[in-house]
């Protein structure tokens, strides 16, 4: 159980730090047409998913929280990871409006960090 928590926080660790990397590298708001629709629709996907989920299922790292229930009504009646999505929507859209070599390496690895959460 202490391995699976380790490595639950090391891959919210590993979000976290890439997303601050991707704000912290550009602006927050996507200058071109194209990035900021994506950009919009990664946060307004993100707020459907907060607000479906509600605050009791409501968990950053991919362990299970006492007491949760499944979530199917919402955007997590077709999407799986809806959350999961609206981070790599938004941050992909930011990171193709001021593209360079660091922030694409960063989307890749959030990228792969968020598949491994989703499994």
């Amino acid at each position: 159980m202490a391995g699976n928590r380790f490595r639950a926080y090391t891959l919210v660790f590993v979000q976290m730090a890439c997303i601050i990397a991707v704000l912290a590298t550009g602006p927050l708001i996507a200058e071109n047409r194209f990035p900021l629709m994506g950009e919009i629709a990664g946060i307004m996907l993100g707020i459907w998913a907060l607000i479906a989920m509600g605050r009791r299922n409501m968990n950053v790292t991919p362990l299970i929280r006492e007491g949760a229930q499944l979530v199917t009504r919402g955007p997590y009646a077709f999407i799986r990871h809806p959350m999961y999505a609206s981070v790599l929507i938004t941050l992909w859209s930011l990171i193709a409006d001021q593209c360079s070599l660091p922030r694409l390496a960063t989307g890749l690895v959030l990228t792969g960090d968020l598949l491994i959460k989703s499994f």
